[in-house]
């Protein structure tokens, strides 16, 4: 090829053919040095990468394509893709990296062989996606221009095995990546420790990045007015003596930690409380699906989970007390039972370990099946965030089970109260009728949670899924937000409504007795008509027949007058006679 070219423009331009023939033989000269020179320090050796191993050929040289010059440092960088090949994105990435990692060697071919640059494009349009959502960029090394456009006599490469025609990957035993039927399912990671997809602790699945920050301001407004309601309330009922606020003490108590379980999230940040690594992608983070693995994921389920159902429990302890109360006060015509509150009181031991203990069993089984996970737009721990199962199983059944108790209890109440006379149902004690009607206005938002909660899980599976093929174009559903906005706001609007009825009348009872101080510190209006510096009534009790001295001011003469005596009806009339200093008087008179 170069004595052609030397031919041909000696032929044309004799002065001009010396320089390029010049030119070309030192190009020549280096390229037959440079290929000299490779000749002789290229080498086939066995390939010993594991991962290389069985793909077609059994000997690879070295330095290979990227400047390795030991299968130590090619294992070493391809170990760093072993999460990409589990995530199965091709089935040709495996031969593509050992083909450019630990290039084919033949003694029959002076160059090694590495992949062709459509074998590369293949690979790149399927697994950059990946590498995208992992924050990771397409590596430099495996720039796809470096390679082939094709094999042929002068350049030989690999092209290998080609995708599946029907456009499924398919994934050996080995490694099991089945989050292809989730929408974005590049923004997943199968767990082969779980089993679970999980997803990116950043990627945006649901809910876009602006649903996020709304959620957050939202969560925060609302976490700081409840959390301060609740400990207001919680002071209050421990000061309190009343037997009825030492009741609902439990249920204030209890949802004044659900608050601070939302308070230690957004006092952590989303991402320290969501997200996580597995020991499987030590270098990606994860929205968690195991919430063990971070202490605030840990404390702010453990907090909204426990004694959230803490607080169901204890809504409907307080529904069977006050149902009880009712008839016991109506069939007993309001007299009351006086041995019914110490037999009543033997039952606390029991509601004690019912309200604490159940919960505790069921926080209990969930951390041992580890079934706590965080959701993509509070980022919240929780259960029930990425498995439609544990949502049903530990958080709607329960629920459901403690408010259907505790409405038939009030039901029940009220039954009884409708069939009773109006004279009795109004002779009700204050308190009692009270606590009524909290716990029938308790029960529309507890209602509303399980309404909330139970939409979340019949739809959830279309908003996360792949469409099924259809001839018709199909969309899949987008998540509207307002369902988990509201289901946030009920929890925490609860623990604002138990605590607001306990504070409620202590703050109505406050301004009453301020106001009314007031109007009794208003000074009287004073009438100065009379002709007289000062005038006043004095009744004088005293024995009959005795002298008593009173004094009194000024008077003028024409004002002396003479008063008959009450004590006897025939005794003579007497005479006052005004003194500046006293008067003498004896009986009952009144002296102006």
């Amino acid at each position: 090829m170069l004595f052609t070219n030397y031919q041909h423009y000696w032929g044309a331009d004799r002065n001009m053919a010396k320089g390029i023939v010049l030119l070309l033989l030192l190009a020549g000269c280096s390229q037959a040095l440079s290929a000299s020179d490779f000749a002789t320090q290229r080498t086939c050796e066995p390939i010993r990468i594991e991962l290389c191993r069985g793909i077609g050929y059994n000997e690879t040289s070295l330095p290979n394509l990227v400047g390795h010059e030991l299968q130590t440092d090619a294992d070493f960088t391809l170990q760093t893709f072993s999460p990409l090949i589990q995530y199965g994105c091709s089935k040709q990435l495996k031969f593509f990296l050992c083909a450019a990692y630990v290039p084919m060697c033949t003694p029959k071919v002076p160059m090694p062989i590495g992949p062709c640059r459509g074998l590369c494009l293949t690979v790149k349009t399927l697994c950059h996606p990946i590498l995208q959502g992992f924050g990771f960029p397409w590596p430099s090394a495996l720039d796809c221009n470096r390679f082939p456009e094709e094999n042929n006599h002068e350049h030989m490469c690999m092209q290998g095995p080609g995708e599946p025609t029907d456009g499924v990957v398919m994934i050996s035993k080995n490694d099991r990546p089945t989050c292809q039927g989730l929408i974005k399912s590049h923004l997943y990671v199968r767990l082969n420790r779980s089993g679970r997809c999980a997803p990116l602790c950043e990627a945006d699945i649901m809910f876009e990045q602006n649903e996020k920050h709304f959620a957050e301001v939202w969560l925060t407004s609302w976490s700081v007015a409840a959390l301060f309601t609740a400990i207001i309330a919680t002071l209050c009922l421990i000061l309190s003596t009343k037997r009825w606020d030492k009741i609902l003490m439990p249920l204030v108590i209890s949802h004044c930690l659900v608050t601070v379980g939302w308070a230690v999230r957004w006092l952590a940040g989303r991402n320290a409380t969501a997200c996580g690594y597995d020991t499987q992608l030590p270098g990606v983070s994860l929205l968690l699906t195991d919430g063990l693995m971070t202490a605030p994921c840990a404390a702010t389920f453990l907090l909204r989970y426990y004694f959230g159902m803490s607080a169901a429990v204890w809504w409907a302890i307080l529904c069977l007390r006050w149902s009880k109360s009712v008839r016991r006060l109506l069939n007993n015509d309001l007299s009351g039972d006086p041995h019914a509150e110490k037999s009543e009181s033997s039952y606390n031991t029991l509601f004690q370990l019912a309200a604490w203990g159940l919960p505790a069993l069921q926080t209990v089984i969930v951390l041992v099946v580890r079934l706590v996970d965080a959701d993509e737009l509070f980022g919240s721990c929780f259960i029930g965030n990425q498995s439609d199962r544990a949502l049903l199983g530990f958080v709607v059944v329960p629920l459901l089970t403690y408010w259907v108790i505790g409405s038939g209890y009030l039901f029940t109440a009220y039954l009884r109260k409708r069939s009773s006379s109006a004279l009795l149902v109004n002779s009700l004690p204050v308190h009692i009728n009270g606590m009524g009607k909290f716990l029938f206005i308790y029960s529309v938002p507890s209602f509303l949670l399980l309404v909330i909660i139970f939409y979340e899980f019949a739809y959830r599976e279309n908003w996360l899924s792949v469409p099924h093929p259809s001839l018709e174009p199909v969309t899949s559903m987008k998540a509207p937000i307002w369902p988990f906005i509201l289901r946030a706001v009920i929890e925490l609007l609860v623990g604002v409504l138990a605590s607001a009825w306990a504070v409620g009348p202590r703050i109505a009872g406050l301004c009453r007795s301020k106001i009314n101080n007031q109007v009794y510190k208003q000074p009287q209006p004073k009438f100065n008509t009379s002709p007289y510096s000062a005038a006043s009534y004095q009744t004088v009790v005293c024995p009959q027949n005795s002298l008593v001295s009173v004094p009194i001011g000024k008077l003028p003469p024409r004002h002396a007058r003479k008063y008959p005596s009450h004590s006897h009806i025939n005794r003579k009339p007497r005479a006052y006679k005004a003194s500046s200093q006293t008067m003498s008087l004896t009986g009952n008179e009144t002296v102006l």
